[in-house]
């Protein structure tokens, strides 16, 4: 990245008067951290985003941060502290969920989830609080926003503000009120594209705030060339008027800060395969445990090694929970850790033979990334936008495929000198992107919303 890249900081007054000014909403942020202690690949994009736009912006006040808060629908301002505190340690610690999508359930299946809330009484007072605050800080100083904001500032949605009822319709109040410019990220298109691997639910939700999104917005950003294609078609399958859409590269790096208090001893496989996802019908987990069971039949288990599962239960795959720990999740052979904090995270690269990634759809594919971040080789699906993280320096196979799956793991894991020779590849030849790399990045593309936000 070149210097001039990023407006110099020896002049923070000239740079605030030249540039506006650029919002980050966190408001699905903050509410996630509320009810869960670890991110998911949602979350930990848009962190490693602010810190380093406020690393390298917020000094000269290019960069702050405001939430449109689901009780009052009303911007606030919010200090980067506020944000840093609820992922070091967020409220969500003592949650009592099992799954990502159980918060969910607490109104469409209230009666049902009584008894959590019953058995967690501290949990949920401390949540309560959480509204009690907004709707006392929006009493108290009601036009705190509009008196901080300029005409021509941008505001920039980097979450899954789907999830939050209207919220394009607050959001098109305050352009109208402030005489700001709104932006978004939209990570990927799998509710359009991929139905049947999504909740019905969602699908429509994600749907209709498209298509209200697409109508208020001044800049759409997508995270890979694949999922700014399938937008574009969308838009012109249903006839509607896009802005301007541009890619925005993420970075690979991961924060190394603690989450919620001291470092745990993790004890590893000696030797294990490490898979990084949410664990969600669309990542295509089972294909792996059928591989797994075929690699044990043909070379034996004590040949074969561990095939470690990274992340949070997410959603349609009870029945291969259930099939796991019927098989004993394969005599040993697979483990899932849910909760690995980002510096846990980094051991379990470091520590692992490779990477696979079999997802059946994806905007981006960050574990791919991160996995050749540390060196480490990937075997990863051929499908959407991965063939963009992973160029030719992983193999590819495809995830409708058990046959092709299993021979691409099996020339990894059994051809003498075959994985020594592509990790010594892609160390030599990969040039992981910095997440400064994709805040400059981010920031040099929203100083163009000003002249679509003040017309």
């Amino acid at each position: 990245m070149h210097g001039t890249d990023k407006p110099s900081e020896s002049d923070s007054y000239a740079v605030a008067n030249r540039y506006p000014t650029v919002w980050f909403e966190v408001e699905d942020f903050l509410r996630y951290f509320d009810h869960f202690r670890n991110p998911t690949g949602s979350q930990r994009v848009p962190f490693e985003i602010f810190v380093e736009a406020q690393r390298l912006y917020g000094r000269q006040g290019r960069v702050r941060f405001c939430r449109l808060s689901v009780y009052t629908k009303r911007l606030t301002p919010i200090s980067f502290d506020a944000i840093i505190s609820a992922y070091l340690d967020p409220p969500g610690a003592g949650a009592p969920w099992r799954t990502v999508w159980a918060p969910a359930r607490l109104l469409s299946e209230f009666t049902s989830m009584a008894l959590v809330i019953m058995r967690h009484p501290r949990f949920f007072f401390r949540i309560s609080k959480t509204a009690i605050r907004d709707l006392i800080e929006i009493a108290i100083r009601p036009r705190r926003f509009g008196q901080l904001a300029r005409p021509g500032d941008v505001v920039v949605s980097l979450g899954a503000s789907w999830g939050f009822p209207d919220y394009m319709k607050h959001i098109a109040a305050a352009k109208r009120r402030y005489g700001i410019g709104f932006a978004i990220m939209i990570y990927d298109m799998i509710p359009i594209e991929n139905e049947t691997l999504v909740e019905k639910q969602h699908v429509l939700q994600f749907r209709k705030w498209l298509q209200e999104t697409i109508s208020n917005v001044n800049l759409v950003l997508t995270i890979s060339k694949y999922s700014r294609h399938a937008l574009i078609e969308f838009a012109a399958a249903t006839g509607q008027c896009l802005p301007r859409v541009e890619v925005v590269g993420l970075g690979a790096d991961l924060s190394q800060q603690p989450i919620a208090g001291s470092r745990r001893k993790l004890c590893f496989p000696q030797q294990y395969v490490l898979f990084v996802s949410t664990i969600e019908i669309r990542k295509n987990h089972r294909l792996l445990v059928r591989v797994w069971r075929r690699l044990m039949e043909r070379h034996g288990a004590h040949a074969v090694p561990t095939l470690l599962f990274v992340g949070q239960i997410g959603w349609m795959v009870d029945d291969l929970l259930a099939d796991l720990a019927t098989s004993g999740y394969l005599g040993g052979k697979i483990e899932h850790r849910p909760d690995l904090s980002n510096e846990e995270l980094g051991d379990a690269y470091r520590c692992c033979l490779f990477t696979v990634f079999p997802s059946f759809c994806e905007g981006w594919g960050l574990p791919i990334a991160e996995s050749l971040a540390y060196g480490k080789f990937c075997v990863a699906s051929d499908r959407t936008s991965i063939p963009e993280v992973g160029g030719d320096l992983i193999d590819y196979f495809d995830p409708s495929n058990d046959d092709d799956t299993l021979e691409k793991i099996e020339r990894v894991l059994f051809e003498p000198g075959y994985l020594a020779a592509r990790e010594a590849r892609l160390r030599a030849e990969y040039r992981p992107r910095t997440w400064a790399d994709c805040a400059h990045a981010l920031i040099r593309k929203l100083d163009r919303v000003v002249p679509a936000a003040t017309e």
